[in-house]
């Protein structure tokens, strides 16, 4: 009885996951042709232990925005990212410029960005830190 006990607290969804996560929108851009739609938000979630990050989601138009499938980052929900502006240079490229924390524990998350997708050309430019 104990085991089962055991067993089925295994399945308590304690943190929450994906589906109840607080999205904010912060920018968004369709693209000059209208088929794609780049997006900066925040989201945050997690329940008792909790994270909270900023990031980019590029999508075909109509599509729901996906948390998890930002462009910025190895770990998605790291807040590594912030103050992300999308700005689209034509139909084919998109600029997403960022601030980035520069700790060393960040390094090797920061270093991976989605080169392309669904065909555009992702640019990424580096805001400096300061005030």
């Amino acid at each position: 009885m104990l085991c089962l006990s055991m067993l089925s607290l295994g399945c308590i969804d304690f943190g929450g996951g994906p589906d109840t996560d607080k999205i904010e929108i912060i920018g968004e851009e369709k693209s000059p042709n209208g088929k794609f739609v780049a997006t900066s938000f925040s989201c945050s979630g997690g329940g008792a232990a909790g994270y909270f990050y900023f990031n980019v989601n590029l999508r075909k138009a109509g599509e729901k925005l996906d948390q998890r499938d930002g462009l910025l980052g190895k770990h998605k929900t790291w807040k590594a990212f912030a103050d992300i502006e999308v700005k689209w240079i034509d139909d084919e490229n998109l600029e997403v410029s960022y601030k980035q924390s520069n700790s060393p524990d960040y390094k090797e998350n920061n270093a991976i960005k989605v080169e392309s997708k669904h065909g555009i050309k992702i640019h990424y430019v580096t805001k400096e830190k300061g005030r």
